[in-house]
């Protein structure tokens, strides 16, 4: 008689949900990048849940929001969008602390119909806006974009509710982020290298034709293969120092 076996094997997405878990909360180690972190959480919430897009927003000393990381130069463009009109389902949800969902863009809030026009435009048609909070101090939102009308799946609402609340347990842990609305010193520095990054794609992207999205991924793959931080990179491509490795990404 063979006997019972517990359990079963893992699917590939809940493998792939359990190393995004692990990853996300290792934030303690001396070379941690901020930028390549929230870029991170971006790219899992693509990969698992019901979304083509997504962003982060943290919130500086001020306590304005700033976009910090977007899976897309589409999520990228809106998000900054957004910020500048002061309207939308993300700025809503970091001021109430509570997830702000718009499931049908073309029916527009009265709120944001700007906003809504603009993701319309974009071809995007619901968004989610959920919170990242410590405690009862909200840091910033993690949005999740998609083409589809409707309300994402119960279990991907609760899958993005968590990934968000890991990551920001994970700044908690590096001290990335104070307890009051606000950001470490380190956060003027995150910024400041995401500004790097933005002008370093921008100049790959003229220098070789290419797309600003095609530029972004080669800068990653070359700072992944030659085992170094995006933000240091950056940095060489616009001091010209990373001229013929940035091209050859």
């Amino acid at each position: 008689m063979v006997p019972p076996v517990r359990g079963g094997v893992d699917s590939p997405r809940e493998l792939r949900i359990s190393s995004a878990f692990v990853e996300l909360a290792d934030t303690l180690v001396a070379d941690f990048d901020l930028p390549e972190f929230l870029h991170r959480l971006t790219r899992h919430c693509v990969d698992l849940l019901q979304a083509v897009g997504a962003g982060v927003m943290l919130a500086g000393p001020d306590g304005r929001l700033r976009l910090l990381a977007s899976s897309s130069e589409q999520v990228r463009l809106l998000e900054l969008f957004e910020l500048n009109g002061t309207q939308g389902p993300c700025l809503a949800a970091y001021r109430n602390g509570t997830t702000v969902a718009d499931t049908d863009l073309a029916a527009a809030d009265p709120r944001w119909t700007a906003f809504a026009a603009r993701a319309h435009h974009d071809g995007l048609r619901s968004v989610h806006a959920i919170p990242m909070r410590s405690r009862e101090h909200v840091i910033g939102v993690l949005n999740l974009f998609d083409t589809a009308v409707g309300p994402l799946p119960h279990h991907d609402q609760q899958l993005g509710r968590a990934l968000a609340d890991v990551a920001t347990i994970g700044l908690r842990q590096h001290d990335h982020v104070e307890t009051h609305r606000g950001m470490s010193q380190q956060f003027q520095g995150a910024f400041a290298t995401r500004l790097d990054i933005e002008q370093a794609k921008g100049l790959l992207a003229e220098r070789l034709g290419i797309d600003p999205s095609e530029a972004f991924q080669r800068l990653r793959s070359h700072a992944r293969d030659t085992d170094r931080t995006l933000a240091a990179l950056a940095r060489d491509v616009l001091t010209g120092q990373a001229r013929q490795a940035a091209t050859r990404a």
